[in-house]
């Protein structure tokens, strides 16, 4: 049996108008939001974002400020076309500054949406461009062109607000715990478990996990909270020295790779971005320390540069093709006025590689 789908206020609103045009009902006239609101019992906003839907499918056409829109529904047995979508990207940076896995992804998305027939481009700024603020986001949205919006590895509180504004978004990772919004992710938890794992079995206690400050606030996400409960399993809690909050920047990798091996050497580091691995690795080598005989490395994101390394490094293999494909149904969907809030969890899988090794006992090197 399939599961039931979900949808939006907005949706529902649009298909119940919908189906008032086809029927018959206003005489070619639609009444004005205020009263289309009262009637239906719901808000204005809601109903002007239903309005939008049904006018970029082609059913109602505006005719002037203060005047009624036009209906132009199809018939009653004709159908409802799809229509072509200008689809806006918005990324957490600047996409010549994020890494290869990002880039690789996104272009490939790009693409593959504009095969499928509809438009689709880069928001003119990013989040961090805007800092972040919610208010520079509204301006931004308001001034671009789209139908609907792809919102690549955002925060809680950005995933939040598209769907609080209800307009057409699919969130391409991203924190979107608790909210009914049409997702794609990659679920990392059981490569996690089985890095965790074999790491333990391999002797290593002091395990340190570097990721980004998102994955750890306002609460662990799904990966960090996988890594932190499968060190628990073995007897290990994990606590600050094992998921650190840190500064994102050259300076502040290589001032945490100070702080850790100044007085408790970790004996395995697992590594979210590719930046951050090669980083540590200078830092290793810097320090006299080889991998694996003193140090295990694992890598949570492929790229290119650490596929050369020898030997292979131990690291988690991602898939582009199931998001992709997910998010053109999601947008042939949302051209047809029928998109849903469906999520979808794509697998990651552990490689092991040649970077793990027995866990061995570093000396600490103060003020090295």
């Amino acid at each position: 049996m399939q599961p039931l789908e979900r949808q939006s206020l907005v949706e529902i609103t649009a298909a119940h108008l919908r189906d008032g045009f086809r029927a018959g009902r206003w005489n070619g006239k639609l009444p004005g939001v205020g009263r289309l609101a009262d009637d239906l019992a719901i808000s204005k906003e809601t109903v002007r974002a239903a309005l939008h839907l049904l006018e970029m499918e082609g059913l109602l056409k505006k005719q002037g400020a203060g005047r009624s829109r036009q209906i132009v529904a199809s018939p009653l047995d004709r159908p409802v076309t799809a229509r072509v979508l200008r689809v806006a990207v918005l990324l957490p940076k600047i996409l010549e500054e994020d890494n290869s896995h990002s880039q690789s992804l996104i272009l490939r998305l790009v693409r593959a949406i504009e095969h499928a027939g509809h438009e689709c481009f880069m928001a003119d700024k990013s989040l961090a461009q805007m800092g972040n603020r919610l208010d520079s986001l509204a301006r931004l949205v308001q001034a671009t062109a789209a139908d609907a919006w792809i919102i690549y590895d955002a925060s809680h509180a950005v995933l939040e607000w598209f769907h609080r504004k209800q307009i057409p978004a699919m969130a391409l990772g991203g924190r979107v715990i608790h909210l009914p919004l049409a997702c794609t992710r990659a679920d990392l938890t059981g490569a996690m478990n089985d890095a965790v794992d074999t790491l333990v079995a391999h002797g290593h206690r002091r395990i340190v996990t570097l990721a980004p400050r998102t994955w750890l606030r306002p609460e662990l996400n799904p990966t960090a909270g996988a890594f932190s409960r499968r060190m628990a399993h073995h007897g290990l809690p994990a606590s600050g020295y094992n998921l650190p909050e840190w500064e994102d920047s050259a300076r502040g990798l290589q001032d945490l790779l100070h702080s850790l091996f100044q007085s408790t050497p970790p004996t395995a580091l697992l590594l979210l971005e590719p930046a951050w691995t090669v980083g540590a690795f200078v830092f290793l080598s810097r320090r006299g320390l080889r991998v694996p005989e003193d140090v295990s490395i694992i890598a949570l994101m492929p790229d290119p540069v650490l596929a050369l390394w020898e030997p292979p490094l131990a690291h988690f293999d991602w898939q582009f093709a199931p998001h992709i494909r997910h998010i053109v149904r999601w947008a042939q969907a949302v051209a047809k006025g029928s998109a849903t809030g469906e999520i979808k969890s794509v697998l990651c899988t552990f490689e092991t590689g040649g970077t793990i090794g027995p866990a061995r006992t570093i000396q600490a090197k103060p003020g090295s």
